[in-house]
């Protein structure tokens, strides 16, 4: 029987921060956050040192797991890798992604949604031992693990996508019927009486108007 081909850095990397971040489950994102991370990783995000339970914090927090999340999907746009002198078990990999995240949070009946775009920088060694089996099955065993990683990321702005069916126009007009129309108010019909100014017109005369009143 032939041995087990791993897959390449690039596809291994990037196939498993995707099941991190589309994990629908805690059990499953905790899994998949296993499987790419060393236990000791050393974790650099936007400049600052992070523990491993805050880096797992931070992408649960970009995941579809969140609680204001309703769902993820990634696109890897680059990718680069270089393999270590014993090949594809260990070395480094680059990636540059884009993960749209869809909110829970409604604005005028659709979801409100956000874009993170990130730079990931990842050093791999071959750090799990393999599990005892039964020697007569090749079992799939990937021994790799990310140890240090450096990442840069950006979270751009809700914006809300407004299906064009929830907008009632009309020929016309732009958008729909916010609110009530204009209101029209009827005049006010004016009773004038002369006014009275004190000290015997010592403040002079009073005006034209005021004056044909009187």
């Amino acid at each position: 029987m032939s041995a087990l081909v791993l897959p390449s850095l690039t596809a291994w990397t990037s196939s498993r921060l995707t099941a991190i971040l589309t994990a629908k489950t805690q059990a499953n994102f905790t899994t998949a956050f296993d499987a790419l991370f060393a236990h000791n990783v050393d974790v650099i995000y936007n400049g600052k040192q992070l523990s491993r339970d805050q880096y797992h914090a931070q992408l649960l927090s970009q995941s579809s797991t969140a609680l204001e999340v309703q769902g993820a999907s990634v696109s890897v746009q680059g990718q680069l890798e270089i393999p270590g002198d014993k090949g594809q078990i260990s070395g480094l990999v680059g990636l540059f992604y884009t993960s749209l995240v869809d909110s829970r949070f409604l604005v005028m009946g659709a979801p409100a949604e956000s874009k993170v775009v990130s730079s990931f920088n990842a050093i791999i060694q071959a750090t799990e031992p393999r599990p005892q089996s039964n020697s007569h099955i090749h079992e799939y065993f990937d021994p790799r693990r990310i140890v240090t990683v450096n990442q840069i990321a950006t979270d751009q702005a809700l914006r809300a996508i407004i299906p064009a069916a929830s907008i009632n126009s009309s020929p016309g007009v732009i958008g729909g019927q916010f609110g009530p129309g204009p209101v029209h108010l009827e005049p006010i019909a004016k009773k004038v009486y002369p006014e009275t100014f004190p000290g015997e017109g010592e403040f002079g005369a009073p005006p034209p108007e005021m004056s044909e009143v009187w």
